[in-house]
């Protein structure tokens, strides 16, 4: 989001070098703006390997590795959104963990064998 902003307000500062009439320089910008949007979102991208094992549930980022023993878990809920899906890992003494699964410009990934297999685990899982 905040590269997004940075690029939106970079866009219009850059507009208003430019020696044109207000009117054009509105309309540059309007139709940058799905640029601005399409190259942000690709600059913030974090992807993610999660892998569910019968005590672990392990969560892989390029510079990091995350793992949660499934005796903690309390259950994990699956937000759907229209850009993407919010995993929220609830736990018996911790406050809860987030993770955003962005579906912009993005490939088809695991997320159905993820659901499967957090159904079948010990752990509770809820779709909304």
């Amino acid at each position: 989001m905040s590269s997004f902003l940075l690029m939106l307000f970079l866009a219009g500062g850059l507009s208003s070098l430019i020696p044109f009439q207000e009117i054009v320089k509105i309309i540059i910008i309007l139709f940058t703006i799905p640029v601005i949007l399409f190259v942000s979102v690709r600059m913030s991208q974090n992807p993610s390997v999660w892998l569910l094992t019968e005590e672990h549930l392990i969560i892989t980022f390029r510079k990091k590795e995350i793992s949660y023993p499934l005796a903690e878990i309390d259950y994990i809920q699956s937000l759907t959104r229209s850009g993407g899906a919010l995993y929220v890992i609830h736990f018996h003494k911790k406050s809860p963990s987030r993770y955003w699964r962005n579906k912009l410009f993005q490939e088809e990934d695991d997320n159905k064998l993820l659901h499967h297999a957090l159904i079948d685990s010990a752990v509770e899982y809820y779709k909304f």
